[in-house]
């Protein structure tokens, strides 16, 4: 016979064992009470004298009767103990009421009772809630951190003991250890010599006096009679070995040449370059800037390549500043130079010099991204006719004025992203020579518009003032402009006339007016416009228009306002360069997710579109109104919008710039007496607005499809067939080499992209994504390389 298996009390699943043993008990007896309070209730009503209940309640004392009179004491019965799994035996003793026991204060007692119980536990309530249990287990982390401090402490500690190791190739005493050699991380000081000649870029730790003690690659250990000691030793850039000598010599010899300084994420290095010199017939050679860069990984720092910087270090700084706009070089200098401390090296890291490089590589790395048919500035899902465009102005990314003696070169993408500050001047002066300018703020009903304010002054401290900015309605940035007179209609309209190939219907910004495009009021700014200006010119009241919300540009300024820490004092030709670089990292990041945000959008608008039809729906049946109701009050609507010669309209607008309380109580008032059939003109737009939220949330789900249609033809398939050709055009015998692998490489990164993309459709699309999407029967065909087989298409992509 098995044997009974004890829990230790402290275990916390036995713990939580008698928490759920008492809870069921609880939830039993309460049962067991209400069930005997309704049938002496019953029994009550139909005139019968009061039932004894066989249940068992949980109590002692003697029960007291609300009318007096002796009463027979209640039996107190203890019952076998109830046993769980994870618990011990709860024993709770079991009152048996008399023939008279009233149920209600017999039923008080216990709770009592149970309320007790549960007190004395020292379990803590049950979690329920997910805010409850993500509550519960921080806390629980938090104290399981706690216990384990000390632990952490001590071991930490443990860490700079030194011991008595020995050399993993040698088992001499050791007295470097290498971190980066792991698990052989201990030489003695030959092995150290002898292994680290290779790797000079290995961070060093020295253990002859007692404790570790960072030391330099330029330092080695060298064992004498009185012990150990330090001294200095030349260490070789690592680089590309040496080609063979004409002489057919075998016998070669390395020595130190030029310094150069090398920085890497691990900080600076002072080392050599390698003079390779042939003992036979004495020739000598050494690197030079093809090799260092085609070959070694390295970027010249200057054009003597006395300082070198490594392409992992440039690519991390370009990835910290699309991460952290306010990140600058000097911060990122000084993070070079603490970690070169850290390594027991020392130097400073000039980082204007950083910059410079940086700006040189990342205009190089663009031409490179040209070759390979890049569009940093082209929205895919807008491609090739844009649906809207957004624009705003960004007061934040001035830039403070600078001494003129100060080289100011030109910008390295000078009108790419932001447009030539010559070619804006010439158009502003343009169209105020055409239309004559309006002083003071824009006012439209109740509203004052500082951003329609034009206005001649500059600011004396300031060259650019900031920026105008216009972006798609999925976030990309397309164009931009220096500000240098405040918010002028003059610049957004620049702007529309650069954007004219992208074919946009509609054109967002804060103040609407008429353009070849149609404007557009952003849902924000609709709400401070006037109720007329807002049913007329507001995204949701446009046919076409989707819900297209108009603030995308909003967005995409919170990202470049954090740039403005680092550009406000820089060059002219640097500013506009490192803004470039942070919109190209912007719509490079908006383009890898492109494909998940359009497949959520497309999933929230079909959840969104039933649950307004639904409401539409509703209202209709509360207001009691027919499909022909509908389309008159819509008219109704529209035509009261339009309406805008009225005298008492006329009265009202200007009363209003006069008094705006007065106005709104005055617009209350109109809108109450103005009767239009059966309803004023609140209650149809009201009914108006329901049925255009409705009408644009069916215009988005289909525009959302084509847009994924388009993002998988712009985006992936039709470059993968212009890479295809460029590989075919390609002659690898003529030099090309290096573009063709180039070329092969983004070949594959499309086709991966392609699979990921389709994948995300299907899912989303379900039984429709193949007859939806036109690129599926195409991807196969499309992705392979000109001169390979379809048997060796499977093993290339």
């Amino acid at each position: 016979m098995a044997s009974k298996h004890k829990l230790d009390s402290q275990d916390p699943h036995y713990q939580e064992g008698r928490r759920v043993a008492l809870e069921l008990k609880l939830d039993r007896v309460l049962a067991e009470a209400r069930t005997a309070a309704v049938e002496r209730k019953r029994a009550r009503s139909v005139g019968d004298p009061p039932q004894t209940s066989k249940r068992e309640f949980l109590g002692h004392g003697k029960p007291r009767g609300r009318q007096g009179g002796r009463r027979q004491a209640a039996a107190t019965v203890t019952h076998t103990p109830v046993e769980c799994s994870l618990s011990s035996s709860v024993e709770v003793p079991l009152t048996v009421p008399s023939a008279e026991l009233n149920p209600q204060e017999q039923f008080e007692k216990n709770m009592e009772r149970l309320s007790d119980i549960l007190t004395s536990y020292p379990s803590a309530e049950p979690q329920k809630s997910s805010a409850s249990l993500w509550s519960f287990r921080q806390q629980k982390a938090s104290e399981r951190w706690k216990e384990a401090r000390p632990y952490h402490l001590k071991c930490l500690i443990a860490t700079e003991a030194v011991g008595q190791p020995l050399c993993w190739l040698c088992h001499e005493p050791a007295v470097i250890r290498c971190r980066e050699c792991l698990p052989e991380e201990w030489f003695c000081s030959d092995c150290d010599v002898l292994h680290h000649k290779k790797q000079p870029l290995h961070n060093r730790e020295c253990v002859i006096h007692g404790f570790f003690e960072a030391i330099p690659l330029t330092s080695c250990v060298i064992k004498g009679r009185d012990g150990y000691c330090i001294h200095e030793q030349a260490c070789i850039l690592p680089t590309v070995k040496a080609p063979d000598c004409s002489c057919e010599g075998t016998n070669s010899t390395i020595l130190p040449g030029k310094p150069v300084i090398l920085i890497t994420i691990s900080g600076r290095f002072d080392l050599h370059q390698p003079l390779h010199v042939c003992q036979t017939c004495q020739h000598q050679w050494t690197p030079d800037l093809k090799d260092l860069l085609t070959l070694s990984g390295y970027w010249p720092a200057s054009v003597t390549s006395s300082t070198l910087y490594t392409l992992d270090l440039l690519n991390s700084f370009q990835e910290l500043k699309v991460i952290s706009p306010g990140f600058s070089r000097q911060a990122f200098a000084k993070l070079l130079e603490h970690r070169t401390k850290i390594g027991g090296r020392s130097g400073q890291i000039n980082g204007d010099t950083l910059q410079r490089s940086f700006l040189e590589f990342s205009y190089v790395s663009f031409e490179e991204d040209q070759l390979c048919c890049g569009a940093p500035f082209t929205c895919p899902a807008c491609t090739p006719e844009m649906l809207a465009v957004s624009a705003d102005g960004n007061r934040k990314l001035y830039r403070f004025r600078r001494d003129t003696r100060c080289s100011d070169d030109p910008a390295f993408f000078e009108g790419l992203f932001v447009a030539e500050d010559v070619a804006v001047s010439r158009f502003v002066e343009t169209i105020q020579k055409a239309v004559r300018n309006t002083q003071g703020k824009g006012t439209c009903g109740d509203s004052q518009w500082t951003a329609a304010r034009e206005t001649s002054r500059r600011a004396s401290k300031l060259d650019e003032e900031g920026m105008e900015v216009a972006v798609c309605r999925h976030g990309f940035l397309l164009k931009a402009l220096n500000m240098y007179r405040g918010e002028i209609f003059a610049y957004p309209l620049y702007l529309q006339k650069e954007l004219m190939p992208a074919k946009a219907q509609f054109f967002a910004m804060d103040v609407a007016y008429l353009t070849t495009m149609k404007p557009f009021l952003s849902v924000m700014h609709a709400r401070a416009h006037a109720t007329k200006c807002e049913i007329k010119w507001s995204g949701r009241n446009q046919e076409g228009a989707g819900t297209t919300a108009g603030e995308e540009v909003e967005q995409v300024n919170s990202y470049l306002s954090r740039c403005a820490l680092t550009t406000r004092y820089m060059s002219k030709a640097a500013r506009v360069d490192m803004l470039t670089l942070h919109a190209m990292g912007w719509n490079h990041k908006k383009r890898l997710s492109l494909h998940q945000s359009l497949s959520t959008r497309y999933v929230k608008i079909c959840q969104r579109l039933q649950d307004e039809t639904a409401r539409l729906a509703e209202l209709k049946t509360e207001l009691l109104c027919t499909d022909e109701v509908v389309a008159q009050w819509l008219s109704d609507v529209k035509e009261w919008a339009a309406d805008d010669s009225s005298k008492l309209r006329h009265r009202l607008r200007r009363k209003l710039a006069q008094d705006k309380k007065l106005l709104l109580q005055e617009i209350e008032k109109y809108n109450s007496l103005e009767v239009h059939g059966s309803a004023n003109i609140s209650i149809k737009k009201q009914l108006h607005d329901q049925v255009m939220l409705t009408v644009r949330l069916q215009e988005e789900k289909s525009i959302l499809v084509l847009e994924m249609d388009g993002t998988t033809l712009h985006m992936v398939a039709e470059p993968a067939v212009v890479l295809k050709n460029k590989i075919a055009e390609e002659d690898v015998d003529k030099g090309n080499e290096g573009l063709c692998c180039l070329l092969r490489r983004r070949l594959s990164e499309v086709s991966e992209r392609l699979q990921v993309l389709l994948q995300q459709y299907k899912t989303v699309l379900g039984p429709e994504a193949s007859a939806l999407l036109h690129v599926e029967a195409e991807d196969q065909g499309g992705l392979s390389s000109p001169d390979t087989s379809e048997d060796e298409e499977e093993n290339t992509i």
